[in-house]
């Protein structure tokens, strides 16, 4: 299962995204993983999230992380830890370098993994509801 909470830049999905992990953290019957592109905001999530940092996954000089290599670590950490239950993802369009709209792709592999594994996938997206690209608009709440 995926869902999104979406909203343009400055509009507090960070803070609803980490909000939402913290409570979780009470009813969690697995294990949270939240990840996102900077350590900013690791010390506003409470210590029983595993806090990932994917800005080590840039290579290189390349400004953003490949969609395939940001495919490949989520299932390699869910592969290290089955009792994963939901990954919190703050903004993969920023990590990827990537307009919302050109990333079809990342988002039914994610689909896919979900599927597979039993993880739920809360994704913040920059972009009001209305805006949403087609094939995004059936995570919607």
């Amino acid at each position: 299962m995926i869902q999104l909470i979406t909203g343009n830049k400055g509009t507090g999905k960070t803070k609803a995204i980490i909000d939402i992990a913290n409570d979780h953290v009470d009813t969690a019957k697995g294990d949270i993983v939240f990840l996102t592109d900077t350590d900013r905001y690791m010390y506003s999530l409470r210590y029983q999230i595993r806090a990932i940092n994917t800005s080590d996954l840039k290579r290189g000089t390349e400004p953003n992380v490949r969609e395939d290599m940001l495919v490949g670590y989520i299932y390699g950490v869910l592969a290290g830890n089955h009792d994963i239950e939901s990954m919190y993802i703050d903004g993969a369009h920023r990590m990827l370098g990537r307009d919302v709209s050109e990333m079809e792709h990342f988002f039914s592999d994610l689909e896919e993994i979900a599927e597979k594994t039993d993880t739920k996938f809360i994704v913040t997206v920059s972009q009001e509801d209305e805006e949403l690209p087609e094939f995004l608009k059936k995570y919607l709440g």
